[in-house]
């Protein structure tokens, strides 16, 4: 609530928790920000409900909302960058100072390893992957000397607001650490969640049938629910003017 550096939003208090306090290694810690329950319209009451039921199996558990802009793309790297210029290419070079051979373009993703808002819970396990990686992200930043330093601090749009582009890629770590390192995820129903305002959220079916299709291609990349959820998404953007500029979206 200090808001100490406004221009690391979420991230500053969850890294000076995370930095400063020992974390058990059953517990579950999250960090959701005051617009928690206007963004999903849960309450505590669900969170532990959910974490009840499902903490068991799972390393992270999703309550991200924006189901529309979820599903209706590819994964929330291609999303990021139709909302705020600049997200994917930022995104990509990261990936290549981590060490990793990944094509962003090319990765499906789907409601249980896609959140926004930095609205999840995980064990300790997973927030110090988190960690590591945010730190990296965190000094190439802030090191006006790093490759990384132009890109992630361009600015980009979000409403009117004045925002850079490593406040979107921090925010998609945790998708970035979840297609990387093999931990288990489960998101709660994002379709019993809010959607943007943007006008993607009219798709409410298209929605649906793309999600489903998406997991399906993850579990098994071979059948034809790619081509499937392309020709679904062409549906979508092709015949009408592209989505305007949110006042509010992913972030």
């Amino acid at each position: 609530m200090r808001n100490e550096r406004a221009d690391r939003r979420d991230f500053w208090p969850i890294r000076n928790y995370l930095l400063t306090h020992e974390l058990d290694d059953q517990s579950f810690y999250g960090f959701f920000s005051p617009k928690f329950t206007y963004k999903t319209g849960l309450n505590h009451a669900d969170l532990a409900g959910f974490v009840e039921q499902h903490g068991a199996k799972h390393d992270v558990l999703a309550f991200s909302p924006f189901w529309d802009l979820n599903s209706l793309f590819l994964n929330p790297f291609l999303q990021g960058e139709l909302f705020h210029p600049g997200l994917f290419s930022a995104a990509q070079a990261f990936c290549q100072t981590m060490g990793w051979n990944i094509d962003l373009a090319r990765q499906v993703m789907h409601s249980d390893n896609t959140i926004f808002c930095n609205y999840f819970v995980a064990k300790k396990r997973f927030w110090l992957r988190w960690l590591e990686m945010g730190e990296k992200l965190f000094v190439a930043a802030e090191d006006p000397a790093s490759p990384m330093y132009a890109p992630l601090n361009a600015p980009t749009t979000y409403s009117t607001q004045d925002v850079t582009v490593k406040i979107f890629l921090q925010e998609r770590l945790v998708s970035l650490v979840l297609l990387q390192d093999g931990f288990s995820s489960r998101a709660y129903d994002i379709f019993s969640l809010n959607p943007s305002i943007t006008p993607l959220n009219q798709f409410f079916d298209q929605a649906v049938a793309a999600n489903a299709l998406k997991q399906r291609y993850a579990a098994n990349p071979v059948g034809p629910e790619l081509k499937q959820f392309e020709q679904l998404q062409r549906g979508i953007f092709d015949p009408g003017p592209a989505p305007q500029t949110p006042s509010q979206s992913a972030g």
